[in-house]
């Protein structure tokens, strides 16, 4: 009898043991739960908020660059993001800038600096795939950065909207305004756009009075080799002059220019241009400011050269 009671009370002590035990464990792994399940609501109120904010500025930010854009319809700046940043840093700065509409533009201006800048302006959608992996590989090939690959689209949202620094944030603006130009301006409305508000001088923005100021003339009365020239001076317009015959910048831009608006098909235009190219002759020398363009080439060239 004493044995099955010390029986008994021993098999009483293990189960109460294993009862302690069992909701001991019980009330940790429901404590836990709780923890992870208010880790969770915790988690995703947090998100919520969060994802509400960033949607929030990621709408408004959008809402800025689309309202930017869409005000260059009917209207235009009167002064670009470049200019004011020049005035800034010099308060001395007179900015000469004049509107004029592209059907007032030369035709040869407008494909000049098509030719120039971005022979591929009316087939892409804003930015050139092709011409960024020529200017990467390029960049590769010189062991620094002096190309870019943007296209005019490009170089227009750059001017109108944005600084100078250089930046993940900032490309990534730029590329957000060219798609958005593209969509909202159309070809037509960016290429006047960029005609006037393209630098041509330290203190000469747009065509006009680039052609005020170099040829005492409207931009609608450019001959061909006047526009050809000024579309050269647009990758150093504070270094270089339209009439810079002696340059080999200016002579290797010209050339470029010449191969983008002939074809070689057209070897009689391109020969008729070629005067254009050639250096002074030794036994004179004419001075960049009385210098005048060869206008020889002018009449034997169609009215609208492809």
């Amino acid at each position: 009898m004493a044995f099955q009671k010390c029986k008994d009370i021993i098999e009483k002590i293990r189960g109460n043991l294993a009862f302690k035990i069992f909701k001991g464990i019980y009330g940790f792994v429901n404590f836990l739960l709780r923890c992870v399940l208010l880790i969770l609501i915790i988690y995703s109120a947090v998100f919520s908020i969060v994802a509400s904010v960033a949607i929030y500025k990621a709408f408004i930010y959008g809402y800025n660059l689309y309202d930017g854009v869409e005000s260059l319809k009917d209207t235009q700046p009167e002064m670009s993001k470049y200019m004011q940043a020049l005035v800034d840093s010099n308060p001395a700065t007179e900015i000469k800038h004049t509107y004029v509409p592209l059907d007032s533009i030369s035709p040869y201006l407008q494909k000049a600096v098509i030719a120039s800048e971005d022979a591929g302006f009316y087939f892409h959608p804003g930015f050139d795939v092709n011409a960024i992996a020529e200017a990467l590989n390029a960049n590769k090939m010189s062991g620094k950065t002096k190309f870019g690959g943007s296209t005019i689209t490009q170089q227009l949202a750059k001017n109108l909207f944005l600084s100078g620094e250089r930046s993940w944030e900032r490309k990534f603006k730029e590329l957000a305004y060219a798609l958005l130009m593209e969509h909202e301006l159309g070809k037509d409305r960016i290429l006047e756009l960029y005609l006037n508000y393209a630098q041509w001088g330290k203190d000469i923005f747009g065509c006009q009075e680039a052609c005020l100021a170099y040829y005492k003339k409207s931009c609608s009365k450019l001959s061909v080799d006047q526009a050809i020239n000024l579309a050269a001076m647009l990758a150093s317009p504070g270094k270089h002059h339209p009439n810079m015959r002696e340059s080999q910048f200016m002579a290797k831009r010209r050339a470029v220019i010449y191969q983008n608006m002939f074809p070689k098909k057209d070897s009689l235009l391109v020969d008729s241009l070629r005067q254009l190219m050639a250096p002074p002759a030794e036994s004179v020398v004419t001075p960049v400011e009385t210098a005048t363009p060869v206008s020889g080439a002018e009449a034997s060239v169609p009215e609208n050269p492809e």
